[in-house]
């Protein structure tokens, strides 16, 4: 899950076009309620972890002092700047910031592509580009549900029935309703972020591997080597000398 958080003064146009394009393309983003002040920023830092904050350039408050201000809670965080007016100074600065992006208003599919990049930046899934069902998607709620249920027990032995039994729904029922959130099945959603999870292990800690196997997830150490190797063409061991200390993303449209 990726928690996102705006910083704006007020509830403009903008604001609520990001948060349509949010609710249809990232089921997978929670959306922290809107601050408009740095002690405001202070206090939601305090109460919950914020991925990435999408600050409005045109505030009282500098829009770079409030990115600050983030990352001395969060140095991993990410930002999108967004304005009115177009900047040159803003964008100039954005650069130098390793900002996500700077947008001007109106919102647009620019914004969809940014959260996506954003996303990606902090090693976790975006289900932008996979392919979703044409029915009613389930409620924002339902889909946290099951998303939250996945990324808190995926080192656990978990399955289709067990997140059936959590949502106290049939089978059935719960097969639709992930394929129609994720775009694909629970079994190869798990395997993807399980996956994702070793690949930040890999490239930040000094664990074995069979280690990481088993805090991901998988029992056996040898198919933990196979799938991983079949999703990034690397073997745990050549991924982990390439890669210690990077960030690369997964594929979430491979067949695992």
């Amino acid at each position: 899950m990726c928690n996102l958080l705006i910083i704006d003064s007020e509830e403009r146009r903008a604001v609520s076009e990001m948060v349509r394009l949010i609710d249809r393309h990232f089921p997978n983003v929670i959306l922290l309620p809107m601050v408009d002040s740095k002690k405001a920023l202070q206090r939601t830092c305090l109460e919950q972890m914020v991925d990435i904050a999408v600050i409005n350039a045109d505030g009282e408050e500098d829009c770079f002092e409030l990115y600050k201000e983030l990352l001395s809670f969060y140095p991993n965080a990410k930002a999108i700047l967004y304005s009115a007016v177009e900047s040159f100074a803003i964008a100039q600065k954005a650069l130098r910031y390793d900002l996500i992006d700077y947008l001007v208003e109106p919102i647009t599919n620019d914004f969809v592509y940014a959260l996506d990049r954003g996303i990606q930046s902090i090693n976790q899934i975006s289900l932008l580009h996979v392919e979703k069902n044409n029915e009613a998607s389930p409620s924002l709620s339902l889909r946290h549900k099951i998303l939250r249920y996945i990324h808190e027990n995926y080192r656990e032995h978990i399955t289709l029935d067990t997140l059936a039994d959590h949502l106290h729904l049939s089978r059935y029922h719960t097969s639709r309703l992930i394929k129609n959130t994720l775009g694909m099945t629970f079994s190869l959603y798990l395997m993807i972020y399980r996956i994702e999870v070793a690949k930040k292990e890999l490239s930040t800690s000094d664990r074995s591997i069979s280690e990481i196997s088993v805090r991901v997830g998988f029992n056996d150490p040898n198919y933990f080597s196979k799938k991983f190797k079949k999703a990034t063409s690397y073997t745990p061991k050549e991924y982990r000398k390439i890669y210690r200390g990077k960030v690369t993303v997964i594929d979430s449209r491979l067949e695992l």
